[in-house]
């Protein structure tokens, strides 16, 4: 409406007019709350990445529950989480129960969510490569379960005569043989036995994928096999790699060169370095691979099948050496002269 025909309208019919601009007003008002609604229920940049169980208990109030979801890192703005119930008339609708909540989700994606109902199974994913510690910390992280009881679970947990070890050295028996995937969950499962279902999915993989058969007629111990395999899942970040190193993994066993895996350096230090550095492989650790020959006392990680694969079929090359580009691919070399060079040029 523009400012002549107001005018017009006033001076013709003042009761009207009044009522027009009070609809403009109203109008322009709601527009500018959706506005703030919209941009104050933005979470991202502030919320988490990944998913998370909340539970919201009977009596818990839409206050009480924003909070719960601020301090969760999932809503930014607690008011601004209240308003938005309030505003689509839903505050009374959010139901005691869990759910599970995407980092990045909008105020209103999570009242929609809410609102449609609890959910009877929370869905969780191992990546691969992960360790026991490492998967027991994303368990927690996501509000799935205590990171010390997954691991304390996982300590001597050895349900299949291939896990079993009687090495002291070793930190978790069930190390390795969490199989990476994604699993669903019934909310309120225990860790036991969600360690018991990842267990169990790894048994039921070699089974179907013929590696338990592969094993046992090459007259292999597969605990080795995915000892060998966990050191190649991590050093490979393109799948493509991975059988050509651990043709040099199993070459450096066969002449009894140490195998000098980095990777077996960040298990026992416990932390991902982007560097290892020369005081780093001088640690005394069974699992140091820099001064003790052979396999380490066990896994250091959940590998994929195409490692364990690509350690039952290695690529057969003259190479002992390889060093990371800058794009995460290797550049494979068959002296420590080359070796160097390859470094050097690298950067």
């Amino acid at each position: 409406m523009d400012i002549e025909k107001l005018k017009t309208l006033v001076r013709d019919n003042p009761v009207q007019a009044a009522a027009g601009a009070l609809a403009v007003l109203l109008i322009a008002g709601v527009v500018a709350f959706t506005i703030y609604l919209n941009g104050q229920g933005n979470n991202k940049g502030f919320a988490v990445e990944g998913s998370r169980l909340i539970v919201v208990k009977d009596g818990m109030t839409t206050a009480d529950i924003a909070e719960l979801l601020h301090e969760k890192k999932l809503v930014k703005n607690p008011a601004a989480f209240k308003m938005e119930a309030r505003w689509k008339g839903l505050a009374t609708k959010l139901q005691a129960g869990a759910y599970q909540i995407d980092g990045g989700m909008s105020n209103q994606q999570i009242v929609d969510v809410m609102v449609k109902g609890r959910i009877k199974q929370v869905r969780f994913t191992v990546p691969e490569g992960y360790s026991v510690a490492k998967t027991a910390k994303k368990l927690e992280a996501e509000g799935l379960g205590s990171a010390d009881k997954f691991m304390a679970a996982a300590k001597d947990y050895a349900p299949y005569p291939y896990m079993q070890t009687d090495d002291s050295n070793v930190l978790f028996k069930a190390e390795g043989f969490i199989y990476p995937a994604t699993y669903d969950f019934p909310v309120g499962i225990s860790e036991q036995e969600m360690l018991k279902m990842m267990v169990a999915q790894f048994d039921k993989e070699m089974q179907s994928s013929g590696i338990a058969k592969t094993v046992a007629e090459r007259n292999l111990p597969l605990r080795d096999v995915v000892n060998m395999a966990s050191m190649v899942e991590l050093e490979a970040v393109f799948a493509e790699e991975q059988p050509k190193i651990a043709g040099v993994f199993l070459k450096r066993v066969a002449i009894g060169m140490p195998i000098q895996s980095d990777t077996t350096i960040q298990y026992l230090l416990g932390t991902q370095k982007e560097v290892v550095t020369f005081a780093d492989t001088k640690i005394q650790s069974p699992y140091n691979t820099y001064q003790n020959p052979g396999l380490p006392p066990g896994p250091i990680g959940s590998p994929g099948l195409t490692a364990i694969k690509a350690v039952l079929q290695p690529e057969q090359t003259d190479y002992l050496y390889f060093v990371a580009e800058k794009d995460g691919h290797h550049r494979f070399t068959k002296t420590y002269a080359e070796h160097l060079k390859a470094i050097e040029e690298i950067g």
